[in-house]
């Protein structure tokens, strides 16, 4: 059987027994007196997943340790206000390495409630229409390398259509392609090193406080989820000012040392 994971027993506050211990043997109802619960209990976590079946030994069924951890584990979780369902999830997603903050919902709290943007398709004919001989062989790698096009049969798979949008009209304003798709790049790497540094600031100070000793109330949660959510937008305010403020300073700077460098050319000496 897929045993109770020790990091999830430790988050519930539940004892860990030394691997050096003697395994126990329980009958159905030995088990279910010791884990202060009902023979109907295991049945049905057994008939709904959550409990493993046990080892059969002529017409007996032989539970083990492992079998009442886990019952107690279930038993503490709905305790804290987990569904049956939510539970299954939960063990499911540690069994399989997934990570706790998905399983608990937090990890869409942090992404925010918006839907992912719909994608658009493109026939190679109205790529080309669209850029015309600047869609070279390279420009055409470039943009798939960086995820901006995917083939989809006989057709060309846009992800992002706002990206994709913006680079249109920038390379209408006069920005060449490769130019563009090379400045896309340095972006993309700072900005996901700037959101990794957001994302950690607040699972840092706002989650795993609530994570560390134990697994919290469903309320907790949801209180939890809530907070995450009204965070989104003004992380989103503040990236927007700076990157606001950002383009500011470099806007002066590169076009004051440009006049610089052209009054100079016109006071030299003849």
């Amino acid at each position: 059987m897929k045993k109770t994971p020790e990091r999830l027993k430790r988050l519930l506050g539940m004892a860990v027994a030394p691997t050096t211990a003697v395994a126990r043997e329980f009958t159905v109802d030995e088990l279910a007196q010791a884990a202060q619960t009902t023979v109907r209990n295991v049945r049905a976590y057994q008939d709904r997943g959550l409990l493993p079946p046990p080892e059969r030994r002529g017409r007996v069924g032989i539970y083990g340790s492992e079998h009442l951890a886990r019952l107690r584990l279930i038993g503490q979780l709905l305790e804290r206000g987990y569904t049956i369902a939510s539970i299954r999830e939960l063990l499911d997603a540690w069994e399989q390495g997934r990570d706790l903050a998905h399983v608990l919902g937090l990890e869409k709290a942090i992404l925010g409630p918006g839907q992912p943007e719909a994608a658009d398709m493109l026939g190679f004919d109205e790529l080309q229409a669209l850029f015309g001989e600047a869609l070279t062989e390279e420009v055409m790698e470039q943009a798939l390398a960086l995820g901006l096009l995917e083939f989809a049969g006989d057709r060309l798979r846009v992800p992002s259509p706002r990206l994709f949008a913006a680079g249109l009209q920038l390379f209408r304003a006069g920005l060449p392609l490769p130019v563009l798709l090379a400045q896309l790049g340095e972006i993309r790497g700072h900005v996901e090193q700037v959101s990794a540094g957001i994302v950690r600031m607040i699972v840092g100070q706002l989650v795993n406080p609530l994570l560390s000793a134990s697994l919290p109330h469903v309320d907790e949660l949801e209180r939890l989820s809530d907070q995450l959510l009204q965070l989104r937008p003004l992380v989103e305010q503040v990236v927007e000012a700076e990157l606001a403020r950002g383009l500011q300073v470099a806007a002066n700077r590169e076009l004051s040392e440009r006049v610089s460098q052209l009054l100079q050319g016109f006071l030299k000496p003849a």
